[in-house]
């Protein structure tokens, strides 16, 4: 409707929506299981900015990433299901009670972004795969 209308419109990720479940002054390590030990992972600081791109990737590549960070709490199904490998690298990380993304907070992203005029074309959004699919990674094999 967007695009026949020609309304801009602001893009989110699911990331930044898992992110902000955390109002703490803490990195928010947002973390969504992606089967195979694999999650994808976006780290915020306080404000909600990323701190480095976005990342897919096995769960010990990531812990070795967070290494560099401190004050840290991971929130998502993806935290979730690792909880005890983090804690066992990384024995001073903090796990959010809260786990699920919520449109509100979605809402309240897209608002922000309205607010600052981040927008965007309807027609210039595309979905962002942070890896290729299972089937895309066996046929390269």
């Amino acid at each position: 409707m967007a695009e026949v209308e020609n309304i801009p419109i602001a893009s989110i990720t699911s990331l930044e929506t898992l992110a902000r479940i955390d109002e703490s002054s803490k990195t928010k390590v947002a973390l969504i299981d992606a089967r195979n030990n694999q999650v994808y992972c976006g780290i915020f600081n306080e404000n909600y900015q990323l701190k480095q791109e976005m990342l897919a990737d096995d769960i010990s590549k990531i812990i070795e990433i967070l290494k560099q960070y401190d004050n840290i709490i991971c929130l998502g199904d993806g935290a979730v299901l690792h909880q005890d490998l983090i804690l066992q690298n990384l024995p001073q990380v903090e796990f959010s009670e809260k786990n699920a993304q919520s449109a509100g907070f979605g809402g309240k992203i897209a608002y922000q972004k309205y607010l600052k005029n981040d927008l965007q074309s309807a027609d210039t959004i595309l979905p962002m795969y942070l890896r290729k699919s299972q089937a895309e990674r066996l046929k390269e094999k």
